[in-house]
């Protein structure tokens, strides 16, 4: 992996993006957040891992950035934690660096969005983004009364006050060009982990595009919504894969 990334000339100047965080576990999980949130939403999560989090992704650079933090701190080998749009941006990086990566777990994903819908919340996010982020958070939210307090109470209001509404158009863009392709979900080392109460990517949807009977097989955490990495059952559902 490292001469292909010498080779492409892109460790050079390029900032340190990330942060390591020793749990004293032997293995690595990148932790890749989804659309207009950040790696602080995934501060209650305790898996059995040591943690590479992303200080701010973007999403142009994200595979050179993720790659250059890898070959910065000499680490050979990775698993991707890819939640919601992170997980187009895992199985992104999957296809340009899979001799890197160990296991990939998809969270909360869609198969894709259509232009249609992403166009029409383009369109009411920039009309009133307070609203609507409100409105969108909420709506993650749904089923999980303990995470959201928790939201509530460290996350919501730098959310709301701090946007980058260029960087949310931006990642509105990037998930009207994604698409989940068969192939690259039907890998040994690829888990798919899903919210039975989403209602941002209903379960119903990735249940249908994997066929029946679903593979790779869904983990799916009962009660819970777009962010089952809140609940305690994820633990549990990750260690069963």
């Amino acid at each position: 992996m490292f001469s292909k990334i010498l080779s492409a000339g892109i460790l050079q100047t390029a900032p340190d993006g990330y942060r390591y965080l020793n749990r004293g576990h032997n293995r690595i999980l990148v932790l890749i957040p989804g659309w207009a949130f950040d790696a602080k939403i995934f501060e209650p999560l305790d898996l059995d891992f040591d943690y590479l989090i992303p200080r701010k992704i973007d999403i142009a650079r994200f595979n050179a950035d993720l790659a250059d933090a890898l070959f910065q701190k000499k680490i050979k080998e990775v698993s991707l934690l890819g939640w919601s749009m992170g997980g187009f941006l895992a199985v992104g990086f999957l296809k340009e660096y899979g001799e890197a990566v160990r296991d990939i777990f998809l969270v909360s994903m869609r198969r894709s969005y259509s232009r249609q819908e992403i166009r029409s919340e383009s369109t009411e996010l920039k009309k009133d983004p307070t609203a609507y982020l409100t409105a969108f958070y909420r709506n993650c939210f749904m089923g999980q009364k303990h995470a959201f307090r928790w939201f509530k109470k460290h996350l919501f209001r730098s959310y709301i006050e701090n946007f980058d509404l260029g960087s949310l158009l931006r990642g509105l863009d990037y998930l009207m060009q994604q698409e989940l392709e068969p192939a690259m979900l039907k890998r040994d080392n690829t888990h798919i982990i899903h919210g039975k109460k989403d209602r941002i990517a209903p379960l119903s949807e990735i249940l249908e595009f994997l066929g029946a009977p679903p593979f790779p097989p869904v983990s799916i955490i009962e009660k819970t919504g777009h962010l089952p990495f809140l609940e305690p059952g994820f633990k549990e559902g990750i260690k069963r894969l």
